[in-house]
């Protein structure tokens, strides 16, 4: 069986996924292949180890240095795509043969199959196969609000609906969400599925992931995750100057930030060190909250303008053993001062990692769900629903 992946490249977590499910349904027998929007997104993967194809680079989302979204330029590029037919409909077409003989293609999350995806399949598309939406709570939020604050309320109101009814023609949808319980949830009548995010399994401990970075016993670590849209230098600089004043060593992954020393541009055991670490500074996006409340890790979160990275904040904050603290990026006054601040009210102990115990039973009791819920949903496809039926009925099927 084959299923296809789109992935935006826009934000990394959308690949990670892709990549963390081509290999769990690869034990299955499931051949899981990637595509995404943009050459970068392309160099993620591969550095993971998943291959993938570039269905073009014409989509894509706006952002300034400090990952705030542009919504004027996102807005015209959406617009531009989708009624440009050598854009979104060429990429339909490309999509479409890619997708030839697949059980269905994921959905996670590009906009022209918001438009096209339908149920069943083959009514109202070009697609040869049914559609799957993965989202994240907050991101469909942010989505279906868009427009408020920005213009009259019924419009706001009247673009919400029409979301909403366009993502329910798709056969099937899943919602990543912290609010969702360990084995996930949902209606399986309307093929609707709520799943705990689905983030890598530490592969090493933390006691082999401290001796790697060669830490001394005692020594507090940060693992640092600032995806491709942070680029602003004084960000960089600011983040190991507050962590190495307040006494921590850090472990920093950011493409932006390549060319640093103290950074690199892709980890792909991040999970590990992460799992390893006291402290974890990150955008909260989907991956990081969950990572953090999977791993037990404290979180300092930079705050941007991403409405959906300020509501993950919300939930992570609400939960029990939360340890929490955000920081305006653009608020006023020296960052680095701001950012020491808030490291002081974490206050993590040293070496507090070593005492956590292990996350890997955890995250994967949560793998074995999505696996549970993506080969579910590909035994209800029109074309495996008629294969079943022809292996245990051949009569009754050629009569």
């Amino acid at each position: 069986m084959r299923i296809v992946w789109l992935a935006a490249a826009d934000a990394r977590g959308h690949l990670m996924r892709a990549h963390l499910v081509r290999g769990l349904l690869a034990r299955h027998g499931v051949r899981v292949d990637v595509m995404t929007t943009s050459e970068e997104g392309r160099s993620f993967l591969q550095a993971l180890g998943t291959p993938s194809e570039l269905l073009s680079a014409h989509y894509s989302l706006a952002y300034d240095a400090h990952q705030n979204m542009a919504r004027a330029r996102t807005e015209a590029c959406i617009l531009r795509y989708l009624f440009t037919p050598s854009r979104g409909a060429a990429d339909l077409g490309r999509l479409s043969e890619f997708a030839r003989g697949a059980a269905y293609v994921v959905n996670d999350f590009h906009p022209l199959l918001l438009l096209t995806g339908s149920r069943p399949a083959g009514e109202g598309h070009a697609l040869p196969c049914p559609v799957v939406h993965v989202y994240g709570e907050n991101i469909w939020r942010a989505i279906e609000g868009h427009f408020e604050g920005r213009g009259p309320a019924l419009a706001h109101k009247g673009f919400g609906a029409l979301v909403r009814a366009l993502r329910d023609r798709a056969h099937a949808r899943i919602e990543h969400t912290l609010a969702a319980p360990l084995a996930g949830d949902g209606d399986p009548a309307r093929r609707s599925h709520r799943l705990l995010p689905i983030v890598a399994a530490p592969r090493r401990s933390a006691a082999d992931v401290r001796a790697s970075l060669n830490l001394a016993p005692g020594a507090r670590l940060a693992a640092v995750y600032l995806n491709p849209h942070f680029a602003d230098p004084a960000v960089a600089s600011a983040i190991e100057e507050s962590l190495a004043a307040e006494g921590y060593v850090m472990h920093a992954v950011g493409e932006g930030y390549a060319a640093r020393p103290a950074f690199r541009p892709y980890d792909p055991d991040f999970g590990s060190v992460a799992a390893a670490a006291d402290l974890l500074v990150s955008a909260p996006g989907m991956g990081a909250v969950g990572m953090a409340r999977l791993f037990g890790v404290p979180l300092l979160a930079l705050l941007t303008d991403q409405p959906e990275q300020r509501q993950n904040t919300n939930v992570f904050a609400s939960c029990p053993a939360g340890a929490f603290a955000g920081v305006e990026l653009d608020a006023p006054g020296r960052l680095e001062t701001r950012l020491r601040r808030s490291l002081r009210a974490l206050g993590p102990s040293a070496g507090a990692a070593l005492a956590r115990p292990s996350a890997s039973a955890l995250v994967g009791r949560i793998h074995e769900s999505w696996a549970r819920i993506l080969l579910d949903i590909a035994a209800s496809t029109p074309a495996r629903r008629m294969l079943s039926v022809s292996t245990q009925h051949p009569k009754e099927v050629h009569s």
